[in-house]
Order: C-alpha cells, then structure tokens, then sequence
C-alpha cells in the first residue's frame, strides 16, 4: 500500500513557516522606513542592521537545529517546544521594537536592543520549525510539502504587506497600529499551531505508514523476511523517540522510501564506471549550497532595497510601492502547484534553472522602468512566478543529499548557506548604492538603479552552479539504468 501525501499534517506543521513569512514579509520594507525615516541613518548603516539578523543566523541556526535533532521530546516532541518558546520570545521582543521606534530618534539604543533580541529569537527557533514538515514528508512528497508551506507563507507574508500599506501615515500612530496587528496574528497562529500539532503522534503515523508501504514492496520470498511492524512497535516506546527513521539504504529516488539497495554492476555483468566529479555527493551538495548563496543574494538585495528603489527610480509613493511585491507574491503563490508537478516530471534541477532563467529575464525587464507603468506589474507576475519554481523546489533538492534522522542538522547547514547571503548582500549592496550614484547621472538616489544589475550577477553564478550538478531526477536515472540493461543483453 502506498503513502499517501497528508496535507492536513502538512498544513498544521506549516503553520510555524505562516507566522516567520508574517514577520520577514515586510521586515525589510518596515526598516526602511525606520533607517531611513526615522534615524536617518545611510544605506551602508540600513546594511549593516538588515544583515544583522543573518549574523545571529549564521551561529544560532545550525546549533539550535542540532539541538532540536538530539532532543529527545518525550512529551512535546523534538521541535515544538523550540517553536513555542523561541515565537513568545519574539511577539515580546518585537513588542519593544515598535514602541520604541514610534518614540523617535532619541529611542535609538533600546529600539535597538529590543530588536537584536527579536532577530536572536528568530534565528533560535526558525530551524527546527523549518525541520517539522520535512519531519513527517518522505523525500518523493517534498517538493509538494514545501508547495503547501510556501502557499501558507505567501498568506501571510500578503498580509504583512497589507497591514504595511495600511499603517497610518504619523509614524507614532502607524508602528504602534503595525505592531499590534503583527503580534495579534502571530499570537493567534502560535495558539492554533500548539492545539493542532501533535508532533509526537504525527511521527508515529508517519512511521506506522512508511513501514507498510515498505512491507508491501518487499516480494515474497525474498531474502529480507517480512516483519510484522506492530509487534516491533510495541517493543520500541514511540513516545520516547519523536522521529522513526527505519535505517534501510536505497536508490529509489527518494530518501525516505529505503528498499535493499541492487547493485547493477553485479545483478547484471555491467562495467563499472569510475565516477565523475559531478557524481560526487560532497561536490554536489556544496554546489547546491553556492546556489542557495548566489539565488539569496539576489533575492535578498531585492526585498532590502526595493521600496526605496521604487521610490527614487520608478517615482512611486510610498504605499503604491508595495503592490509590485504584493503582484509577485501573489503570482508566486500561484505558481507553488505548478512548481511542485514540474519537479516531478522534470526535476528539481531543471525546474530551478527554468525559474533562475525567467527570473534573468524579468530582472533586465526591469531595468527599462522609470514610471509605475502597467506592463512592470506583468513583469512581477513573472518575477513572483519565477521565485515560485526557486523557492519550492531549492530546500527539497539539497535534502535530497541529508539523511534523515539528521534534518535539522542538515536545515542548520542549509540555512546557514542562505543567512551568509543575506548577511552579505544588504552591506554590499548598500556599499554599491551608495558610491555608484555618479554612473548614472549623479541624480539623488542615482546608486539605487545598481541594484538590478548587482541581483543579475549573482543569478547568472547561480545558474552556472545548478548546470555543474548531475541530474538526479529518478524518471531519467530509471531511463539510463533501463537503456543499460537492455544494450548489455543486446551484446
């Protein structure tokens, strides 16, 4: 019988990625308006305090990940508790932020305090709340799972932008109205995530289905004798062990999904082939880390600067320049399903390098701008579009290469890859706006329209890094594996 993908738990486990997308969603439009409008502060300082997050990221995410990985979540699961108290800490904390910015300049070092230690809470908890829907997805539903997290993220993320664009134009009123709204829709997901997620007995259905699917693809008579699982059940107490990871190894495709592996070179008198540097998993996965790194790079350039840009460049006003990002969003959204389907008949690989490809042209596009024309909308649509194909399928494809009992390690490392990105880019592409002004007319705000350019860079790296990795797509390693076997009986 095989596993059915459960989007019920899915959606439940995503919950935590709604209200992280609730905060980041407008996180960088929020600080812009308080660097910039607020504390006057340049675009090399706004840098510094958009990548001082990702700092704390880069020491708090794999050593809470490991943490959540080596607990044992006798009562409440490996990662939950993480979750709830990392999220308390933030609604707190950020609390503070908005106080404080709506005091004024003369509030600086406590905003600042009190913003230091959101950032710190996030970076505590966000790597085991991202390890929960890989948690109970083998690898073969990944993709679809982390369509359905995006789906709920996009929601929420539409909804920070919403609340950003409706903030009251007095700063002291609006932060105080934004922060509010923010901390009531968190409090409301964190209470529903607490009732609703079971992380414990999610596992054990999880491993209840996954030992049945393997029972059942076991062929009579085989060698590995069938076992009767509910017996092994009782004999391991389930509520001690928050995650059953059976420890079969296999080549199916899938990493959660471990039959006995069959050597082809033996079953089959085929000649073994000595492999390439592409076929390397070490080599493979550090490329898809410098992929997550060049994508992030341009992703995070873009969401750092990109109301000021609309600003200056494109002479938006300040509300009117949410609604490109809101379009992208929405059509990022929409394209999730399609993101998730493509993989499958496809790929992840090829399905990225689609969207990397897209996203290249969407990006020249907008550089011929100046005015809030209608076609600019059309190109965010392909921009949201192009981020969807990226975004469901990037963290899937490099879990594709981390064992299971390790995910929130392995979410650690991955996401560390992405918070040195977006520790980088805001203090470079600051640096860049910042003195390049004079290339392009010297104009106040001039530097801005090297942001474009800058984000095309990193995505033509980020292509070359997907092209030096093998295909890994099952569909076409089954269709080498079968040409093989039938030219070998041909001979």
């Amino acid at each position: 019988m095989a596993m059915k993908f459960n989007y019920k738990r899915t959606i439940l486990c995503s919950l935590a990625f709604g209200w992280i997308a609730l905060f980041w969603g407008s996180y960088d439009s929020f600080m812009q308006v308080v660097d910039y409008d607020v504390y006057h502060l340049s675009s090399f300082w706004h840098g510094v305090i958009i990548a001082s997050d990702n700092i704390f990221g880069l020491i708090l995410l794999p050593i809470f990940g490991k943490l959540s990985d080596m607990s044992k979540g006798k009562r409440f699961g490996r990662r939950k508790p993480f979750v709830v108290i990392g999220t308390i800490v933030e609604m707190i904390a950020f609390s503070g932020v908005c106080i404080f910015a709506s005091l004024g300049e003369g509030y600086f070092v406590p905003f600042i305090i009190c913003l230091m230690l959101t950032l710190a809470s996030l970076a505590a908890y966000r790597s085991p709340a991202l390890a929960l829907v890989p948690d109970i997805n083998p690898d073969k539903f990944r993709s679809k799972a982390n369509a359905i997290s995006n789906i709920v993220s996009v929601i929420t993320t539409v909804m920070a932008l919403g609340y950003f664009m409706v903030m009251p134009k007095d700063v002291k009123d609006g932060f105080w109205a934004y922060g509010g709204l923010m901390v009531g829709t968190t409090l409301v997901l964190l209470v529903w995530f607490c009732l609703a997620v079971k992380e414990n007995k999610f596992n054990r259905e999880v491993a209840l289905e996954f030992e049945e699917e393997r029972q059942s693809l076991i062929p009579d008579g085989d060698i590995a004798e069938k076992i009767d699982f509910s017996a092994n059940c009782d004999s391991v107490n389930l509520d001690e062990k928050a995650s059953f990871t059976p420890s079969y190894n296999v080549d199916t495709g899938d990493t959660l999904l471990h039959l006995p592996n069959i050597d082809a070179t033996k079953q089959y008198g085929l000649p073994k082939r000595i492999k390439s540097l592409r076929q390397n998993a070490t080599f493979n996965k550090l490329c898809i880390l410098g992929i997550v790194f060049c994508f992030y790079m341009a992703y995070n350039a873009i969401t750092s600067n990109f109301i000021t840009y609309a600003k200056v460049i494109l002479n938006f006003k300040q509300n009117q320049a949410m609604i490109p990002l809101i379009i992208a969003q929405a059509a990022a959204m929409l394209s999730f399903p399609l993101s998730s389907w493509l993989a499958g008949k496809i790929g992840r690989k090829y399905t990225i390098l689609s969207g990397f490809v897209l996203m290249l042209v969407c990006f020249a596009l907008t550089i011929l701008f100046s005015t809030p024309h209608p076609a600019l909308y059309v190109v965010f649509m392909g921009l949201g579009v192009s981020f969807g194909f990226a975004m469901v399928n990037i963290y899937p494809f490099y879990l594709e290469s981390a064992h299971d009992s390790k995910l929130g390690k392995e979410t650690g490392v991955f996401s560390v890859s992405m918070t040195l990105a977006m520790v980088v880019t805001p203090i470079l592409s600051g640096v860049l706006i910042d003195h390049t002004g004079h290339w392009f007319g010297g104009f106040d705000g001039a530097g801005f329209k090297v942001l474009f350019p800058y984000c095309i860079v990193f995505l033509v790296l980020a292509v070359i890094f997907s092209l030096m990795i093998e295909d890994k797509n099952p569909i076409n390693k089954r269709r080498r594996k079968r040409k093989l076997m039938e030219n070998n009986q041909c001979q």
